[in-house]
C-alpha cells in the first residue's frame, strides 16, 4: 500500500499537543513521586469502598413482614413474635403490611396524626420560650386529634409524651386542676411506664407522682375482647394480650385498645371498662387494598421453592412501599412447627436468604424467634480460599521458569532505559500552525 501523508494544523491541536508532552515527560528524578502517587490512588481506590460500606450499614433500612402462613393461632404467634424482634433490631425501621394496603381508608386517622406531630412541635417550641399558655393550648388541639387516631401513630411513646407534656404546660400555667386530669389520662395510656418530669421543678413532678398513684390504686377487672374477624393481635393500655378471643386483666376506667392483623385496617378505640367480666366484640375493617395484597401472597407462595419471579418482588415493594421484607410461612402442629423465614430485597428483584427450622410451639418462645431471625439477618460466611498445593520439585528445573525470567528481565531492561530517558520538548509552532502527522 502506497503510504499517504496527512498533515492537519489547528492551534488547538498544538495545545493539546503540548499537554500530553508535559503530562508524560517524566524526568528521572520524578519515578518515586510517580509510585508513591499511584500506591496512594490504588489505597485510596480499595479503601473508600470498605468505608463508604460500614456507613450505610449504620442507617436503618425500612423492612417489612409478609406472613404466607394459614390464619391459626399459633401462626399468628409466631408472626408477632417475628414482628417484635425485627423491631428490636436497631438496624431496621419496621413498616407494618397494614400501615400501608389500607390507604385511603384512614385518611382521617393520618391527618390527625400529622396534626398532633405538627402541634407537639410547636408546642415544644412555646415550653422553651416558657410560654405554658399558648402551650396548654396546642397541646390540648394534639390530645383530642390523638384521641380517636392514636393506633395510626408510628410510635405510641409519641403519644405518651403529648399526654405527659399537656399535663407539665397545664400546670405550669396555673390550671393544677385540670394537670392532674391530663397526668391521669397519660398514666392510664401506659401504665407502666414512668416519666422523668423533674426537669420542670419539683412540684411538677409531685403533681406527676400523685396523679399517678391515683390511678394505679383502681381495682382491677377482667374483661375479655372478641374481634371479627379472630386471631388479631390486642394491645390495651399499652401492652400485648395475644391474639383475639382473650381476657385482659387492666385497671378500671378508660381503656386504650389497639387492634391489629394482616389484611385489615388498623383498629384504635377509647373505651371504658368498669364492671367485672364485661365482653366487648369489635369488628375490624378489611383493608382497601387486600384484594391486591392477597394476589401478591399468591404470586409469592413458591418463594420458599425458589420459583419467584422478580416481577413479583416488584410489584409487592409498589404495594408495601418498602424495599425489603421478611417473608415467613409457618406450618405443622404446635408440637413441631415448620417455621420458613425469607430474606428478600424487592428493589434488587432477588431473594437473598431462605432458613427452615423446625419449632416446637406449646407455648410461646421469644428467644427462639429472636435468634432465627437474627440469623436470617446475619451476613453470609465468606469461604475460605484453598490454599495452594505444595510440590516438592524444584521450580529451577523447569523450563518455563527461566523462559518467564527472560521476559521479565527484558521487561526491566526496557522500562529502565525508558524511565531514564528525557522527552524532547515539543517542537515550537506560530499560533494556527500546529502540526498532526497521520500515516496509512
Amino acid at each position: 500500500m502506497t503510504a499517504h501523508t496527512v498533515q492537519i494544523r489547528s492551534a488547538q491541536i498544538r495545545s493539546a499537543h503540548i499537554r500530553s508532552a508535559q503530562i508524560w515527560s517524566v524526568q528521572p528524578r520524578s519515578v518515586p513521586t510517580v509510585r508513591r502517587a499511584y500506591v496512594a490512588a490504588l489505597a485510596a481506590s480499595i479503601c473508600l469502598p470498605l468505608f463508604a460500606g460500614s456507613a450505610s450499614a449504620a442507617d436503618q433500612q425500612t423492612v417489612t413482614l409478609i406472613d404466607l402462613s394459614t390464619d391459626g393461632r399459633a401462626q399468628g404467634e409466631i408472626a408477632h413474635d417475628v414482628t417484635r424482634a425485627l423491631r428490636l433490631d436497631a438496624r431496621i425501621r419496621f413498616r407494618p403490611v397494614s400501615e400501608t394496603i389500607n390507604v385511603g381508608g384512614e385518611d382521617a386517622e393520618r391527618n390527625n396524626v400529622r396534626s398532633a406531630i405538627s402541634l407537639m412541635r410547636s408546642a415544644s417550641n412555646r415550653i422553651k420560650e416558657k410560654d405554658w399558655e399558648d402551650a396548654a393550648e396546642e397541646l390540648e388541639s394534639a390530645v383530642t386529634a390523638l384521641t380517636t387516631s392514636f393506633a395510626h401513630a408510628p410510635d405510641q411513646t409519641f403519644v405518651e409524651q403529648v399526654l405527659v407534656l399537656h399535663g407539665v404546660a397545664l400546670y405550669m400555667a396555673g390550671e393544677k386542676k385540670e394537670a392532674a386530669l391530663a397526668f391521669r389520662r397519660s398514666v392510664a395510656f401506659h401504665p407502666k411506664t414512668k416519666h422523668d418530669v423533674s426537669a420542670y421543678g419539683a412540684k411538677v413532678e409531685a403533681a406527676y407522682a400523685k396523679a399517678r398513684d391515683e390511678v394505679l390504686l383502681r381495682k382491677p377487672v377482667t374483661w375479655e375482647i372478641r374481634t371479627e374477624p379472630a386471631n388479631a393481635e390486642v394491645w390495651v393500655n399499652g401492652r400485648y394480650y395475644g391474639l383475639s378471643p382473650t381476657f385482659v386483666v387492666s385497671i378500671s376506667g378508660p381503656q386504650y385498645v389497639r387492634l391489629m392483623k394482616q389484611g385489615y385496617g388498623r383498629w384504635g378505640k377509647l373505651m371504658v371498662v368498669k364492671e367485672e367480666n364485661a365482653k366487648v366484640s369489635l369488628k375490624m375493617t378489611v383493608a382497601r387494598r387486600k384484594p391486591a395484597f392477597d394476589r401478591m401472597l399468591e404470586r409469592l407462595s413458591e418463594i420458599f421453592d425458589g420459583a419467584v419471579e422478580p416481577n413479583d418482588l416488584t410489584r409487592a415493594q409498589g404495594l408495601l412501599n418498602a424495599p425489603q421484607a421478611v417473608v415467613l410461612r409457618v406450618s405443622g402442629s404446635r408440637e413441631k412447627m415448620k417455621v420458613q423465614l425469607a430474606l428478600a430485597n424487592l428493589a434488587g428483584r432477588q431473594v437473598v436468604k431462605r432458613i427452615t427450622r423446625n419449632v416446637p410451639w406449646m407455648r410461646r418462645d421469644k428467644m427462639a424467634i429472636e435468634a432465627l431471625v437474627q440469623e436470617l439477618l446475619k451476613a453470609p460466611d465468606i469461604p475460605k480460599a484453598v490454599g495452594p498445593v505444595v510440590k516438592t520439585d524444584s521450580v529451577f528445573k523447569k523450563w518455563w521458569f527461566w523462559s518467564a525470567v527472560g521476559v521479565v528481565a527484558a521487561g526491566a531492561t526496557t522500562a529502565a532505559i525508558l524511565l531514564s530517558r528525557t522527552e524532547t520538548a515539543p517542537a515550537k509552532y506560530k499560533a494556527g500552525e500546529g502540526g498532526l502527522i497521520l500515516h496509512f
